[in-house]
C-alpha cells in the first residue's frame, strides 16, 4: 500500500494523522517497510470498522472501541494471534 493509499474511509485528516504515526514510528524504531504497511493496513482496518461500527474516526476512539473492534475479529474468524497482537501494538 502506498503511503497516499490510507483510505477513503478515514478522511484526509485521518490519513495524514496515520502517516504522522507510521513515520514516528520509522524515525523512532527504525521499523521496516512491511512492518509499517502492515501497521498503515491495521489502522485502515480500524478506521473503517470504526466508522460503519460506531459511526467514529479514529481521533474518537476509545478503549471500548478498541474491545468491541478485536471482539468483531474474533466472532468472524478474521484473525491471526499474531496480527491480533500486532494490531493492539500499533
Amino acid at each position: 500500500m502506498a503511503r497516499g493509499d490510507v483510505g477513503a474511509a478515514e478522511g484526509e485528516g485521518e490519513a495524514g494523522a496515520v502517516d504522522a504515526f507510521c513515520d514516528a514510528l520509522w524515525l523512532e524504531d527504525g521499523l521496516a517497510k512491511n512492518t509499517l504497511e502492515s501497521y498503515r493496513r491495521d489502522l485502515k482496518m480500524l478506521a473503517e470498522w470504526l466508522s460503519k461500527s460506531r459511526g467514529k474516526n479514529l481521533n474518537d476512539a476509545r478503549e471500548e472501541d478498541l474491545h468491541a473492534f478485536f471482539a468483531s475479529r474474533h466472532t468472524a474468524s478474521q484473525h491471526r494471534a499474531s496480527s491480533d497482537a500486532r494490531m493492539l501494538s500499533s
